[in-house]
């Protein structure tokens, strides 16, 4: 009998049960690692041990020195991006997001409702990340 497992809402719904692994991306430490699919919305890094957001196969985390690009990239998981295709091109600066979350707030909006308890999670690991001066 398969179990019923809660999926990450980066990782989409689907009877077929993946092998590939997905990235988790840590703003603390600006880092990320991979995990099988169908696994927890957010996860221990296992660098730091601050929490770590899934995210979609399509997401390339930059370099670990490029500090705007991982403020941008929290900027987006903040508004609710995993890193889906969302017909555009991802933006390319912080300045960028407000405009971008803006045109596919809708889209963002039917995620959230499709997975509230994932999502919880992942506000709550990004606000504790904040309490601590570490976001």
């Amino acid at each position: 009998m398969v179990q019923d497992v809660q999926t990450a809402p980066a990782q989409k719904d689907s009877t077929f049960r993946s092998v590939f692994a997905h990235p988790y991306a840590c703003f603390r430490c600006r880092k990320s690692f991979k995990r099988a699919s169908r696994t927890a919305a957010v996860l221990a890094c296992p660098n730091c041990g601050g929490p770590s957001i899934g995210l979609t196969r399509k997401f390339k985390p930059p370099k670990q020195s490029d500090r705007k690009q991982w403020d941008k990239v929290e900027a987006l998981v903040r508004h609710g991006f995993l890193f889906w295709s969302v017909g555009e091109a991802y933006p390319g600066t912080l300045q960028e997001v407000a405009a971008f979350a803006s045109r596919h707030a809708a889209f963002v909006a039917r995620e959230r409702a499709r997975y509230p308890e994932a999502y919880r999670e992942i506000e709550q690991a990004l606000a504790g990340s904040l309490e601590r001066g570490t976001g």
